[in-house]
Order: structure tokens, then sequence, then C-alpha cells
């Protein structure tokens, strides 16, 4: 078996404790588990993460940039900041569809690490901000009078909906949060020409 190089342990480590810390919760795993599962020696984790809060942290921040990559290119093809908003929807909702899915990831760790001054905590509110950000931006270009109500509305319908997913096991969230959201834009975005 070749060796592998530093980055692609550390990608490999990242990918083991993320699939665990997602499935299980990150209290819940140990960093012998991570180790055993990731087939690694202690040394070997330990070099490349010096402790368990450091690990989960950089497990949130590299799932999070692989979530804005899925949605800009979900995102790529829409016509419009309407359609661009609608993506995040339907990517979300995909995500809801799969085997396993266990709610926001972003969210867990933010209950699972309550404190704000944590660094997985501040990483989790980080990304929740960028992603109303974003959702303000697409509103203002599509002309809501109010973008920063409209994006803490949506966000709150989104988060609200995968909380619901994960607990209740059905459809159902996903069905009413792309409800929701269509209303509130109907309700706040101008008619299309």
């Amino acid at each position: 078996m070749a060796r592998r190089s530093a980055e692609d342990t550390r990608r490999h480590i990242l990918e083991v404790a993320g699939d665990l810390f997602y499935t299980r919760g990150v209290r819940a795993v140990g960093m012998d588990l991570v180790i055993s599962s990731a087939e690694v020696a202690n040394a070997t984790l330990y070099r490349q993460f010096a402790t368990k809060d450091e690990l989960v942290t950089a497990y949130l921040v590299t799932r999070n940039e692989h979530w804005w990559q899925r949605l800009r290119e979900a995102a790529a093809g829409a016509p419009d900041a309407r359609a661009r908003i609608r993506a995040l929807f339907d990517l979300t909702r995909r995500d809801m569809a799969t085997p396993g899915y266990r709610g926001c990831a972003t969210l867990n760790i933010t209950s699972e690490f309550p404190d704000p001054d944590h660094p997985a905590h501040t990483a989790a509110i980080a990304h929740k901000t960028e992603v109303q950000t974003w959702l303000r931006d697409q509103l203002r270009e599509a002309g809501d009078p109010d973008p920063e109500d409209t994006a803490g509305k949506l966000l709150v319908i989104l988060d609200g909906a995968q909380v619901l997913a994960a607990a209740l096991g059905t459809d159902a969230p996903g069905d009413h949060m792309t409800q929701l959201a269509e209303q509130l834009l109907d309700a706040r975005l101008p008619a299309p020409h």
C-alpha cells in the first residue's frame, strides 16, 4: 500500500471523522474511534490535528466549503437572483431526502457546542451569517424592498425545515419549506416582467 502524502492523510482523517461526527454526533465520537476508523497511528492524527476541537472545527470548515461549492454549481445556470435562491432550497431539499440525513451539520455543531467562544461554534455562526448575507445579496438584486428582513425569514424557513426533517424523518418539512419560501418570495419580490 502506497503511503499517503500529508495532505491526503489530512483529507482522509477529515472524511472519516466527518462521517462519524455527522452520523453519531461529535460528543459521542472519541479520538480513539477516529484513529481506529481512519486506520492511522495516534501520532499521525495528532500531527494533523493537535486537539479534538481543532479536528471538529476543520471538519466543519471543510464541510461548509464543500457546501458553498455545491451551491455555486447548483446556481450556476440560474437566469436570475430568484432562481439562485430557488437553487439553494432545491439543493437543501435534495440533501434532506438522502438516506441517513441527520440535519444541518452546522446547526448540529451549535447544539453540541453552545459556548459562543468555542472555535467550532464560531465557525458555525460564521457560515450561517454568510448564508444570510448571500440570501440578502440575491434578494437585493431581485428588487426586494427589505432584503435583510426577507433573508432572515428565509433562513428561518431553511433551518427550521432541516431540523424537522432530521427529527421526523419525512418529506413534509421539505415540501413545506419550498412552499413557504415561494410564498415569501411572491410577497416580497416584484412580479416578473
